[in-house]
Order: C-alpha cells, then structure tokens, then sequence
C-alpha cells in the first residue's frame, strides 16, 4: 500500500514502512534535586520519523526525484507525515538518507532499501504559559536579544518590556 508523503509541497505517493517516536526533551537544568526527586523541565516533544521505502525496480525514477529532494543542503524541509488518524506537518532536517545498490546478472542496476530519518527543528507539543503556571512553573518569555535588568509582564496574550523609569 502507498502512503502519501509530502515535502515541500510535493506529494510523494510511495510504498514505505513509517517508524515515529516522539522524543521528550528536557532542558538543562532537569535532574536529581537533593531531596531525591527528579526535576524534569521539559521542553517539548519532539517527532522523529523513519521510513522505509520499498522501490520496485519499475519505481527508480520516483525514488531518484525524492533522493535528489532529501540531499538537498538546505537547513530543513516541510514534511506532511501521517499521525494518529490524520496528519501532522512538520519543519524538519534530514538526518540521513541510505539506500543499497544492487546489479542483476542481466546488468540491471538500481538501487534498493532505501531509507531516511528526520526529526522535527521544533517541538510539536509544550505547555501553554496557563499550564505552565498552574504547575507551578515560572515561566519564561520568548524575548530575542534581552539585557540584564530587563523586566517583562505577560499581559493581553503577550511577553510586554516594562519601561524603567529612568529610561
């Protein structure tokens, strides 16, 4: 059966077998408080994906346009990948792209199993700032470029400086 893969906006309809996992990454300063608990600061999920493709020999030209796509040295591609019952789109970097090349006593060549890995430049789950801080948590704005003193309020649904006096 062929699953539908896009990526960049071109659909790709190949037979693959699809291997996610879904990574939950924490920050630095998660682990093993004094008391004995562990403190676990996480930042997010994180989704990895493996496929596997199966490229009969009549498919070769198929697979040479997604392979030429996948080694492209761009920092990531967006890719539309099957989840749960529906899809998920993801900004994602190619990890690596393998495939084996195989000659038939006829002098057919082409090349089989091929495969890749990606896994996502963004977390695809985290907590809102309102989970946040019902857990407790001291949440932290999103500010590019602060300086030491800086002082931010969240109102209206966003991070706002608070203006010094003096400035």
């Amino acid at each position: 059966m062929n699953t539908k893969i896009t990526i960049d906006g071109t659909v790709y309809d190949i037979p693959c077998r699809i291997i996610r996992t879904a990574e939950v990454k924490a920050s630095e300063i998660s682990g093993l408080l004094i008391n004995g608990v562990y403190f676990n600061d996480v930042v997010g999920v994180y989704m990895e994906y493996d496929v596997d493709i199966t490229t009969p020999l009549y498919m070769q030209g198929k697979y040479a346009q997604l392979y030429e796509k996948l080694t492209e040295p761009v920092d990531a591609h967006t890719f539309i990948l099957p989840y749960n019952q529906s899809t998920i789109t993801l900004t994602a970097r190619v990890e690596s792209v393998e495939d084996e090349f195989e000659e038939l006593p006829g002098g057919t060549k082409y090349w089989k199993n091929p495969g890749f890995t990606i896994i996502a430049n963004h977390p695809s789950k985290s907590e809102t700032l309102s989970e946040v801080i019902t857990r407790g948590r001291c949440p932290i704005p999103e500010i590019t470029g602060p300086r030491e003193g800086d002082t931010y309020t969240y109102t209206n649904g966003a991070w706002v400086k608070v203006e010094d006096e003096g400035e």
